[in-house]
């Protein structure tokens, strides 16, 4: 079969990581793969030597005509048997794209659990339009948003993103990034690896980080991801007092590393999340995990069995649970071991390329 990946996305985000394994996954079981995508998108250093095919175009917002018209030429050079939109502005673009040739088999990818705008003529437009043939809700809360918005359930499919368990298996600690990072040995570090934004919580794990040094735990907290060292999180951690006690990395691409110098990895988003990539990374590489309980995370984080789950925006709850995680070692890595198994066995990305694939044929058979 042939495909066509659409994507606005310019950054290497968790769904961008998920396209191009879903791309390369189609090429290795020999099928053919194409991908429309902006300029320096970093998506693009990935292609060389991959046999996936580029269009680049920008997709400057919703209703970019002039992107609609190159996606359609591309589908038509492509000869796309399915089309696959993964983010918000290429699902758009792929349904104006009709207005210049019928798009066939248009699958859209849901990723975030932001519920719909049913007051908005557009976003209903998007989200109901009959040219789409299935949404593929990366979880089981992202299905349940969108029936309540007006998808029809027979048009929604939940595939669960996968973790690449050979990069994220267990390891020895990076000491050398640990020097890099200035990291102390004396002190076990608790990260939060994500990038920052409100609704990524970072400003509640720091107050929790702080409500943990109160309490008399001896323990440095560290924030990787984008914008993470920018002017926002460096004043809120000065407003605390938390100077001495947290390390600012900025955007990483040595996750791995990064999880296996960590006792805790902790997300404390507040909205949004869809299946957290960080937490499936820090579960397949048994790192103990403690989490929110937002969107899709309560489908990985099983409280007290695979990690601990806390109310979101609550920071006395996610300094307890830290503290919890950091108190009782033996019971930590027993629930590490249990999220590891969990994620080894459910949620590769050969289960999530093999049924993507699955459905693709599906939707071939069906007139």
């Amino acid at each position: 079969m042939r495909v066509l990946h659409v994507t606005e996305s310019r950054s290497w985000s968790g769904g961008t990581v998920q396209l191009w394994n879903l791309a390369t996954g189609l090429v290795k079981r020999g099928h053919a793969a194409a991908l429309f995508c902006p300029p320096a998108a970093e998506i693009l250093r990935h292609v060389p030597n991959s046999r996936v095919s580029v269009t680049e175009s920008p997709l400057r917002e919703d209703y970019d005509l002039r992107a609609a018209w190159r996606l359609a030429r591309a589908l038509r050079a492509f000869r796309a048997d399915i089309v696959h939109a993964h983010h918000p502005r290429a699902h758009a673009t792929a349904l104006l794209a009709n207005l210049f040739m019928p798009v066939p088999r248009l699958v859209v990818s849901r990723r975030v659990s932001f519920r719909l705008k049913k007051w908005n003529p557009f976003s209903q437009w998007k989200y109901r339009s009959r040219a789409i043939r299935t949404f593929v809700a990366v979880s089981e809360d992202i299905r349940r948003v969108l029936i309540e918005g007006g998808v029809s359930p027979d048009k929604v499919t939940v595939i669960h993103s996968g973790v690449d368990v050979q990069k994220f298996a267990p390891r020895s600690p990076a000491e050398h990034l640990r020097r890099e990072l200035g990291l102390p040995l004396d002190r076990p570090v608790v990260g939060n690896l994500t990038h920052f934004s409100w609704w990524k919580g970072q400003t509640v794990f720091l107050e929790a980080a702080k409500k943990v040094l109160e309490a008399g735990v001896k323990a440095h907290f560290l924030l990787a991801g984008k914008d993470t060292d920018g002017p926002e999180a460096r004043a809120k951690v000065k407003d605390l007092g938390l100077d001495s006690h947290v390390s600012l990395a900025g955007f990483r691409t040595d996750v791995p590393e990064i999880l296996s110098l960590l006792r805790v990895s902790v997300l404390s988003s507040l909205a949004g999340e869809g299946f957290s990539g960080v937490l499936r990374e820090a579960m397949c590489m048994g790192v103990p995990v403690v989490a929110t309980d937002v969107g899709g995370n309560a489908e990985l984080v099983k409280d007290e069995k695979t990690g601990r789950l806390v109310a979101p925006g609550d920071p006395a709850a996610l300094a307890t649970a830290i503290r919890q995680t950091l108190a009782d070692h033996a019971e930590a890595q027993s629930m590490a071991q249990s999220a590891r198994a969990l994620v080894t066995t459910n949620y590769s990305l050969d289960s999530m390329v093999d049924k993507t694939i699955s459905l693709y044929e599906r939707l071939l058979a069906e007139k």
